[in-house]
């Protein structure tokens, strides 16, 4: 049963010393007497706030961004300088064929351009579809890159969030996607992959010239990259790694006493796009603490998609509160110990 879900709006005045009026709706809250997240329709129809009832942010996004003033907002230009807003957000797989299936900008179709991802999906505004007590459904405008529309729908109840994404081809001909869910945490909050010692399928070497590379470490039958922390004032630091378990997927990110662990389905490893995994763990730390990330992702099936048809993906997030421990190894116990029970 429900306990007196209630949906409000937050009204966030921006950082600027000239007083501007508030967006209204810029930011929807979904809370009840457990957990709260905060959604962003104006850009991307992303989440940007996820606790405790009451607790601090857990994912990372910057609130100081979301209240800002239409003029503000990113262009629907890919050619623009990106801007991160973080939270969660949808991405279609593989990375590689993202600008392949359009003609606006050739230059980024013949290079098989990995980024930007399609900024009508992450940057656009998304219309209210359907709105009840605990659950918002949100729908993205008809991308001309990717051809496809985003229907998102984000339901609490109790101390878990489903996440339902829907991506349908608004086309006349055929097209091929998956689904893809990113979180972004911080850098430096501690972030767990429950998987066997085999599930690590490969890495990637992302860095620039002079870049570090992050520690992947397996422990507790979890694996969890580690940063140098005396060696990150004058370094970057970065990872990637994939993981294809054998289990249903699980990432798991432990910020402010707080757990966030996000599940999904177990599907077959051979219906995901061999450039992608089931999970993908990125990571990237410096001296800027306050602007490092951690990627916890999840890929979905690679299918084919007729025109007028939908392909779906969905994730469960459960939010609980942790036990006050604070090392990796104690933490890494703390997971598995919850997970056991379940």
């Amino acid at each position: 049963m429900r306990k007196g879900i209630q949906i409000v709006v937050i009204i966030l005045l921006g950082s600027c010393t000239t007083p501007q009026k508030p967006l209204v709706n810029s930011v929807i809250r979904l809370s009840n007497d457990t957990i709260e997240i905060g959604l962003l329709p104006e850009v991307g129809g992303r989440l940007v706030r996820v606790s405790l009832a009451g607790q601090e942010n857990i994912i990372q996004s910057d609130s100081t961004l979301w209240n800002e003033p239409p003029g503000k907002r990113p262009s629907l230009d890919p050619t623009k300088p990106f801007k991160s807003y973080n939270g969660s957000i949808n991405w279609l797989n593989p990375q590689s064929e993202w600008w392949i299936k359009q003609d606006s900008f050739p230059e980024l179709k013949a290079k098989r351009s990995p980024w930007p991802p399609d900024p009508y999906l992450t940057y656009a505004p998304y219309k209210i579809a359907a709105q009840i007590a605990g659950e918002i459904t949100l729908i993205s405008p008809e991308s001309p890159y990717t051809h496809v529309q985003f229907t998102k729908t984000y339901h609490i109840e109790g101390n878990k969030v489903l996440l339902t994404t829907s991506a349908r081809n608004c086309s006349n001909d055929t097209v091929s996607w998956g689904l893809w869910f990113n979180t972004r945490m911080n850098g430096w909050d501690q972030v767990f992959v429950p998987a066997d010692s085999a599930a690590l399928t490969k890495g990637a070497d992302l860095r620039k010239p002079g870049e570090k590379k992050s520690a992947l470490v397996w422990q507790n039958g979890c694996y969890s990259y580690n940063t140098p922390l005396n060696d990150s004032i004058n370094k970057v630091f970065k990872g990637k790694s994939f993981f294809s378990p054998v289990t249903a997927p699980v990432i798991a990110g432990f910020k402010a006493n707080q757990w966030l662990i996000v599940r999904s389905d177990l599907i077959d490893k051979s219906v995901i796009h061999p450039e992608q995994a089931r999970i993908e763990l990125y990571i990237e730390n410096s001296a800027n603490r306050k602007e490092d990330l951690q990627e916890l992702e999840m890929q979905f099936a690679y299918e084919k998609i007729a025109p007028g048809s939908s392909i779906t993906a969905s994730q469960t997030w459960e939010i609980i509160p942790g036990t006050g421990l604070t090392t990796k190894n104690e933490l890494g116990k703390e997971l598995m110990n919850h997970l056991k029970i379940q």
